[in-house]
């Protein structure tokens, strides 16, 4: 059923569960309402765009670091900033690829499609991603990816398994 059929499917599963005796609490701390990931923009004024590495902040090792990621565009066909995609990796939800931060700040989903030969949106992201969850850039990943995103082939071999394992050790 995809997303659309996700509230009635939990409502359903909820109904299952009352019926086969499980007892339910809500949670008062809970809050439904999620502060949104992308900022609304006025054109492009206090947005900073420029070569791979020129404008970025380097986390929380950078004195400026929160106004450089506000105005640090990774993403020029959507406007997508540094400050967004980190504010995305820091959800409660774990990101490893591009392919997730697409899904929650459109970061590549632009008219380029995040071209290499363009703004080169991918890499700048993958290089985010790296960076706040202490990773290896090899580690990321990225498109094109035909089954998941952290596998590079559809049927995997047995390095690739091996190497999939020692990933999800750490």
């Amino acid at each position: 059923p995809g997303m659309a059929g996700s509230p009635a499917i939990a409502l359903e599963v909820v109904r299952l569960l009352q019926n086969a005796g499980l007892s339910f609490m809500k949670d008062p701390s809970f809050n439904p309402n999620r502060a949104p990931i992308i900022t609304p923009k006025n054109g492009m004024r206090g947005l900073k765009m420029g070569a791979l590495g020129k404008n970025d902040s380097h986390g929380a090792s950078d004195v400026n670091y929160e106004k450089r990621m506000e105005s640090n565009v990774v993403c020029k066909c959507e406007k997508v900033t540094e400050a967004e995609v980190v504010r995305a990796i820091r959800r409660s939800l774990p990101i490893d690829s591009t392919q997730a931060i697409r899904k929650r700040t459109r970061a590549g989903m632009g008219h380029c499609q995040g071209d290499k030969e363009n703004f080169n949106c991918e890499c700048r992201v993958k290089a985010i991603i790296a960076r706040e969850n202490n990773t290896p850039v090899e580690e990321v990943g990225g498109r094109p990816w035909p089954a998941t995103s952290t596998l590079s082939q559809r049927w995997i071999d047995d390095d690739e398994k091996k190497q999939l394992e020692r990933r999800m050790k750490k």
